[in-house]
C-alpha cells in the first residue's frame, strides 16, 4: 500500500500547487485577455495555439520517451550517471528540433494567417514560438517527475501564474494578440529556470556518456508508437479549431474561446493526475509490480470532478455572463460550456488511460483510437460546418465513443488476468 499512499500524497502536493496556479490564470485568461483583445483577434488564439502545438510534435513525443526513461532509471536506482548523460543528449536534440520547426514555419506563416484571417504580424511567429517552448518545458519538467521532485514542480507552478498575469498586464495593451503571445511564454520561461535550478547536480556535473548502443533500438519502437498516438490525439483537436475559426462567424469563434476556457477547468485535474501518475506507474512496471488501483482511483476522481464541474457551469454560468458586461456579447453560448466540459472530461479521462498504457509499454489502444478519430475527424469535416453546436456534437460523440472503447478494454483486460496480488506495496 505504500505506493498508492505515496501516490495520493504527491498528487494532493502537486494538486494544491497547481490550483492555486489556476486561480490566478483564470483571472488572465477569462479577464484580463478578454479585455484587452477583440472579438477577432480573441477568436484566433485557439487555432494559433493548436498550430505551435502541431510544429512541436516532434519534441513531444521526445518528451514522453524521455520521461519514461528517465522514470526507469530511478527505478533501477541508478547513481545519476546515466540519468545525466540522458538528459543532456535529449536537451541538445529538442534544440534541433526547435530550430527546424521555426524554420519550416517561416516559409508557411503568410498561407497560415491567410487561412485564419488575422493580419501578418509577429503575432504568428509568436504563438508558434509559444507552442514549441510549450512542448521543451516538459522536456525539463519530465526529469523532475522522473525523479518524483514534486516539491519544484509544485514551486514552478505557483511562481509561473503570477508571472504570466503581470506579463499579460503590461504587454496586451501594448501589443495586442503579439502581446498575448510574448505573455504565455513568460511562464514557460519561468518554469524552466526552476527546473533547471532544481536539476543543477545533474546538469553541471562532471561528463557522462549515455549508452545508445543498447538503448537506441527500444526506445525508437516507444517512440514510434507514441508519435501515432500523439499524432492521433492532436489531429481531431487541430481540425475542429480550425473549423471553427475559418467557417464560422467571428462571434460563434469568440464564443467557443470563452466557454473553452470555462471548460477547460475539467483538465486541470486531469492534467495533473496524468503527471504523478506516469512515473509511479513505470516505477511499478519496471519492477514487475501492479499499479491498477492508481489507474482505477486517477479515473474515478477525473470523471466525478468532471461532471460536478459540468453541473456547476450548467446552472451558474448564464447568470453569471448576464451580470458581467465583458461577457455579455456571449450569453447565448454560456449554456455549452457545460457540454464542452463533459466532452473535456471524457478525453482527459481517455488520455490519462493511455499515459498509463504508455507507462507501461502498452499501446493496444492504437487499434481502437485510429478509427475514431478517423471517423470523428470526417464527420467535423463534413458536418459540422455553420454551426458551433454541431461540432460540439461531433466532439462530445468522438469523446464517449473512445471513452466506451477504454471501458471495454479495460474490463476484457481484467476478465483475462487473475486476482490482484498485494502487490502495491513497496
Amino acid at each position: 500500500m505504500a505506493l498508492v499512499r505515496n501516490f495520493w500524497l504527491n498528487l494532493a502536493l502537486v494538486f494544491v500547487a497547481m490550483r492555486l496556479a489556476d486561480a490566478i490564470n483564470a483571472v488572465t485568461g477569462l479577464f484580463v485577455v478578454p479585455r484587452w483583445l477583440g472579438g477577432e483577434a480573441l477568436g484566433a488564439v485557439a487555432p494559433l495555439t493548436q498550430l505551435g502545438a502541431v510544429l512541436a510534435f516532434p519534441v513531444s513525443v521526445l518528451t514522453t520517451v524521455f520521461s519514461r526513461h528517465l522514470c526507469a532509471c530511478a527505478a533501477h536506482d541508478d547513481e545519476g550517471v546515466c540519468a545525466q548523460a540522458l538528459l543532456r543528449d535529449v536537451l541538445a536534440a529538442t534544440g534541433v528540433c526547435l530550430a527546424g520547426a521555426l524554420t519550416l514555419v517561416s516559409a508557411v506563416m503568410p498561407w497560415i494567417c491567410e487561412t485564419l484571417r488575422v493580419p501578418h504580424s509577429p503575432a504568428g511567429y509568436l504563438a508558434v514560438s509559444y507552442g514549441l517552448t510549450a512542448a521543451f518545458v516538459p522536456m525539463t519538467t519530465a526529469a523532475l517527475q522522473a525523479f518524483c521532485k514534486f516539491g519544484a514542480m509544485s514551486l514552478a507552478s505557483v511562481l509561473a501564474a503570477p508571472a504570466r498575469l503581470v506579463a499579460q498586464l503590461v504587454l496586451l495593451p501594448l501589443l495586442g494578440l503579439t502581446g498575448y503571445f510574448l505573455g504565455q511564454i513568460v511562464p514557460l520561461l519561468v518554469t524552466a529556470g526552476v527546473a533547471v535550478w532544481a536539476l543543477r547536480r545533474l546538469l553541471g556535473g562532471p561528463p557522462a556518456t549515455f549508452c545508445w548502443h543498447a538503448e537506441a533500438r527500444p526506445m525508437l519502437r516507444y517512440a514510434a508508437k507514441v508519435a501515432v498516438g500523439v499524432a492521433l490525439t492532436s489531429c481531431q483537436t487541430l481540425l475542429a479549431a480550425f473549423l471553427i475559426r475559418t467557417r464560422l462567424s467571428f462571434g460563434d469563434s469568440a464564443g467557443y474561446y470563452i466557454v473553452s476556457r470555462f471548460a477547460e477547468i475539467a483538465t486541470y485535474c486531469g492534467s495533473t493526475v496524468a503527471f504523478v501518475l506516469f512515473p509511479f506507474a513505470t516505477v511499478a512496471y519496471v519492477r514487475g509490480k501492479n499499479a491498477r488501483r492508481l489507474h482505477d482511483g486517477a479515473i474515478v476522481t477525473i470523471v466525478v470532478g468532471g461532471c460536478l464541474l459540468a453541473l456547476l457551469l450548467w446552472l451558474a454560468l448564464p447568470p453569471f455572463f448576464r451580470l458581467i458586461p465583458l461577457y455579455a456579447p456571449y450569453v447565448p453560448h454560456a449554456p455549452l460550456a457545460a457540454y464542452l466540459a463533459l466532452t473535456t472530461t471524457l478525453n482527459v479521462a481517455c488520455a490519462t488511460h493511455f499515459t498509463y498504457q504508455q507507462a507501461r509499454n502498452d499501446f493496444r489502444y492504437l487499434l481502437y483510437l485510429a478509427p475514431c478519430v478517423a471517423l470523428g475527424s470526417g464527420a467535423l469535416w463534413l458536418w459540422a460546418g455553420g454551426s458551433l453546436q454541431r461540432v460540439l456534437d461531433v466532439l462530445f460523440a468522438c469523446a464517449a465513443a473512445q471513452a466506451l472503447c477504454v471501458a471495454a478494454e479495460v474490463f476484457l483486460g481484467r476478465r483475462a488476468l487473475p486476482p490482484e496480488e498485494e502487490d502495491d506495496a513497496d
